[in-house]
């Protein structure tokens, strides 16, 4: 039986209890162990998430006291970039906000098992495969950085520096042998000093990406419409499934 991280976030509790049990019945039906976790603020959860791939599945309220539901999906998406997100709530005036925030469905209460069972079908045949590590030597430490977290990687002389959504990890190597070390559809070498992560893209700026925390990858001259293409066919597969 497989085990599948869930967090269910709600201020009421017999929200958070009725959306549990259909979690349960679904998991059952496929031979699933849901390993739930159940808080009653987004900022609980925003205190409890330390790492991405903490969880698989968050089914958000939008409407809760403090931190509201949207920005705490804002908050965790900046952290992880795969985690499935889902907003069940009471308003359907959210949906743009969702599409935004990259969310997997919005599902307005009150709903149904058949309802909560579609959105769990959807998310389960697109949660990645088991989280893969990049190996590097920092400082003397030997490291195991999931390429989920590595937004980019930059290189200055003979020092690579490995941009995670938490830290800056240095390491002496190429940045041909990280290439090919991550080998993910995910990255883009978009230029012979650069490799990001696309999942971390918030858009093309003239001759550069704009990544998720303000900073701007340049992209070699000689191949921008190639990166481009390349960019735009990664972003439809994500979206749709095929290339």
């Amino acid at each position: 039986m497989s085990n599948i991280s869930i967090a269910i976030c709600d201020d009421l509790a017999e929200e958070r209890q009725n959306l549990a049990k259909m979690v349960r019945n679904y998991c059952g039906r496929y031979r699933l162990n849901p390993v739930l976790r159940m808080f009653s603020s987004g900022d609980e959860l925003l205190n409890t998430f330390s790492q991405p791939g903490q969880f698989q599945l968050i089914f958000l309220d939008i409407y809760m006291p403090g931190c509201s539901g949207t920005d705490t999906a804002r908050r965790i998406r900046a952290m992880d970039r795969d985690v499935a997100i889902l907003f069940a709530t009471t308003s359907q005036d959210h949906g743009l906000e969702s599409f935004e925030i990259q969310a997997s469905d919005y599902l307005v209460k009150p709903f149904q098992q058949a309802e909560v069972d579609r959105a769990l079908d959807w998310c389960l045949e697109h949660i990645p495969e088991p989280k893969r590590c990049l190996s590097v030597l920092s400082e003397g430490e030997r490291r195991e950085l999931p390429l989920s977290s590595i937004q980019y990687i930059d290189v200055y002389g003979h020092r690579a520096r490995i941009h995670t959504s938490r830290e800056v990890v240095v390491a002496r190597r190429c940045l041909d042998d990280l290439e090919e070390a991550i080998s993910s559809r995910d990255f883009l070498r978009c230029h012979r000093c650069a490799l990001i992560n696309m999942n971390y893209v918030q858009g093309m700026e003239g001759n550069d990406f704009r990544m998720s925390d303000d900073s701007l990858i340049p992209i070699s001259s000689a191949s921008l419409s190639q990166i481009r293409s390349q960019f735009i066919d990664w972003t439809y597969f994500k979206a749709w499934g095929q290339a």
